[in-house]
């Protein structure tokens, strides 16, 4: 269970770092609406393969795992208020 909270954690940095690449990458493209639509697909999928990998049918794994997506996001909303300050 605890593999399944750290893997939490790391889906919940990889699907937010990824979530702000998109958003400044975005400004580089004639039509940033499609690149933000293809990588917001992309991040989902991802998100969902890893938690269904790392939950192995067990809902406290998926459990571990989503508390851990839930701490990361609270922690990256932490750190760019602070940030700007």
């Amino acid at each position: 269970m605890i593999i399944a909270f750290i893997g939490g954690i790391v889906l919940g940095f990889l699907f937010f770092y990824s979530l702000d690449f998109g958003v400044n990458e975005s400004k580089k493209f004639k039509n940033p609406s499609l690149f933000i639509f293809v990588t917001s697909i992309v991040r989902i999928l991802l998100l969902l393969v890893g938690f269904y990998y790392l939950a192995q049918n067990s809902g406290q794994r998926f459990f571990a795992a989503l508390i851990g997506a839930i701490l990361s996001r609270v922690y990256i909303v932490y750190f760019y208020r602070n940030k700007k300050k």
